[in-house]
């Protein structure tokens, strides 16, 4: 008889449906609590963005005079940077290229070990009195991790490195400052002739005054540690705020957004 056949086809046949939808079900490969799924979690993403950063560059007095007897104050100016980013997960490896001005206190500036009015100083000019402007272009590579605290908040940290071009040029004069000076008290006698009312700037005619350009490298080594929050509007939008060091000491914003 075929009957008592019967119901083990059944089971047979329903057996192998059942497992072949077991099979084809989402929630049987993803839900994380399935221990085969932990054990073997999926492979996050690769994703790539571009973004722009805005930053304020600083070289604080107090930092140039660990180098210097004196100086007549720092620097303080806006940068602005463009960023290739590379995100998996936490982590993102970071390409950027920036360009700020570098300027610094016009006024009397002495080299370490120096003593006037024994030893020339030099009156170093701002960009305005020298037609001249400093700058420099830097591109880095910058690894960055990130501390979740929240779905849309995490803790940005990370370091790099990479060069630095330099662009323009710094002017100043070599002077010979008046008996009485010191290292501590350079005004008035520690004042060129063209900031005296007399005296030609520039000019090439014994006695006349010469701006001369320091003799900088052409290219910086740049040195990145950055310490920061990020916020995600979205999964596909970044907003930093950060700090840290990038040879000089800066703090800014960025943003970027992911493809």
């Amino acid at each position: 008889m075929m009957w008592p056949r019967f119901p083990a086809v059944c089971l047979i046949t329903v057996g192998l449906c059942g497992t072949a939808l077991a099979e084809e079900s989402p929630a049987a490969t993803t839900d994380p609590s399935d221990p085969q799924v932990a054990a073997n979690p999926p492979e996050k993403q690769i994703e790539y963005g571009v973004g722009v950063r805005l930053r304020n560059v600083v070289i604080p007095t107090a930092e140039l005079e660990l180098f210097l007897e004196r100086s007549s104050g720092g620097s303080n100016n806006v940068g602005i940077g463009f960023e290739l980013t590379r995100r998996r997960g936490n982590v993102e490896l970071q390409l950027g290229f920036e360009y700020e001005k570098l300027t610094v206190g016009e006024g009397v500036w002495i080299a370490s070990g120096d003593n006037i009015p024994a030893d020339e100083a030099d009156w170093v000019l701002s960009p305005e009195d020298s037609g001249k402007s400093l700058g420099w272009v830097t591109f880095e590579f910058t690894f960055l991790n990130h501390a979740p605290i929240t779905k849309n908040i995490s803790i940005r940290y990370g370091g790099g490195a990479g060069l630095g071009i330099v662009l323009g040029e710094l002017r100043h004069y070599d002077i010979q400052c008046a008996a009485g000076s010191t290292n501590d008290n350079v005004d008035p006698g520690c004042k060129p002739p063209r900031f005296q009312g007399t005296g030609q700037y520039g000019g090439d005619t014994p006695g006349q005054e010469v701006a001369r350009a320091y003799d900088l490298p052409p290219v910086f080594p740049v040195v990145n540690a950055i310490i920061g929050v990020q916020f995600k509007p979205t999964e596909k939008i970044t907003i930093n705020l950060e700090g840290g060091l990038r040879t000089l000491l800066f703090w800014g914003i960025s943003g970027a957004y992911f493809f």
